[in-house]
């Protein structure tokens, strides 16, 4: 912890070293311990969230059949969880996550969250469900990271999109190198 609470900055002002600056809150974005610390942290809510599994607490989704299930996904700073639609299940996830707040210091910030439910639970028991978790209902999953986050069946619809950004970029580019 001394690496991490210790840390002061100061400032190059016309060449001159100025002040001395005491951080207020934790580490900053591009401090080079930041990415191992971040790797390590979320090493425990991976942890967490396989024990939970693991007890038969939680049960993640499967793609289909004999494939593996899956809990959740991590992606940089943002993590998707995936749990069953019942009373139980929603309310031992939000458990874990408070126990990972409280081991790791990080707060879930619950309304940047969104819980997003199949097409096989009623509208009640979803709204029911999102007010256990207090976070908000989405009906849709939007993009992340500029793609769709659902596929449905047809991939080729689903992503055609892309084919034509790309092809539009391409006759940009043709025409520019051709001036």
């Amino acid at each position: 912890m001394m690496c991490v609470s210790s840390v002061n900055y100061s400032a190059l002002v016309n060449f001159e070293k100025v002040g001395h600056i005491q951080p207020g809150r934790g580490l900053r974005q591009g401090d080079p311990l930041s990415p191992y610390l971040f790797i390590l942290v979320a090493e425990g809510l991976t942890s967490l969230i396989h024990k939970t599994v693991a007890s038969g607490e939680l049960h993640g989704v499967k793609i289909c059949r004999g494939a593996p299930i899956v809990s959740h996904l991590l992606f940089a700073d943002d993590c998707f969880l995936f749990c069953r639609s019942n009373l139980f299940e929603p309310t031992k996830l939000m458990e874990t996550l408070k126990t990972y707040e409280v081991a790791s210091g990080q707060e879930i910030n619950l309304s940047k969250s969104e819980v997003f439910f199949s097409r096989n639970i009623s509208r009640a028991a979803q709204e029911e469900l999102s007010n256990i978790m207090g976070v908000k209902h989405v009906l849709a999953t939007g993009a992340y990271l500029g793609l769709p986050s659902m596929v449905g069946r047809s991939k080729k619809e689903t992503f055609a999109y892309i084919k034509d950004r790309i092809w539009e970029k391409n006759q940009l580019l043709e025409k520019s190198s051709s001036l």
